[in-house]
């Protein structure tokens, strides 16, 4: 299956304030999230977020999106129905951070969020330039890279 990704000029509108739950919520569309759920935020620390989510406790973290990239919002505009169709993906909105929340647990590297954004900075690595430079006289080669880790 092809999936298709669109990113019109108008998604470069921002979102100022998203939250990644650890939920299902069956709804699509807006949620007055600031009377429902911000009002249950308590804040710990500059980064640091504790809550409630249906009388459950949560813990949450700014998380910002690594440099030189930016998060998008994907509506699926086009469904694929078999393994030959083309899925098509459009970019409604864009954002720079949001708060990233845990169940019963506070936020930790081991979340796949984390490892996620940790490939980028090691696919970054394993494609940035290498200089080669090799000794002559006794053949020892040494590597040199831009990228620090």
């Amino acid at each position: 299956m092809t999936t298709i990704i669109k990113v019109p000029e108008n998604c470069a509108e921002s979102i100022p304030k998203m939250h990644l739950i650890p939920a299902e919520i069956q709804k699509d569309g807006p949620a007055n999230v600031k009377s429902y759920f911000d009002s249950s935020v308590r804040y710990i620390d500059n980064n640091n977020f504790s809550g409630s989510l249906r009388g459950r406790p949560i813990h949450g973290v700014e998380f910002k999106v690594p440099s030189g990239y930016t998060g998008l919002i994907m509506n699926e505009t086009r469904k694929a129905y078999t393994e030959e169709d083309e899925k098509e993906l459009t970019a409604t909105r864009s954002f720079k951070s949001f708060k990233y929340w845990n169940l019963d647990r506070e936020p930790t590297i081991g979340d796949r969020i984390y490892q996620a954004t940790k490939w980028i900075d090691i696919a970054s690595a394993l494609h940035s330039s290498v200089d080669i430079e090799l000794k002559r006289e006794d053949s020892v080669g040494s590597l040199k890279s831009e990228v620090s880790m």
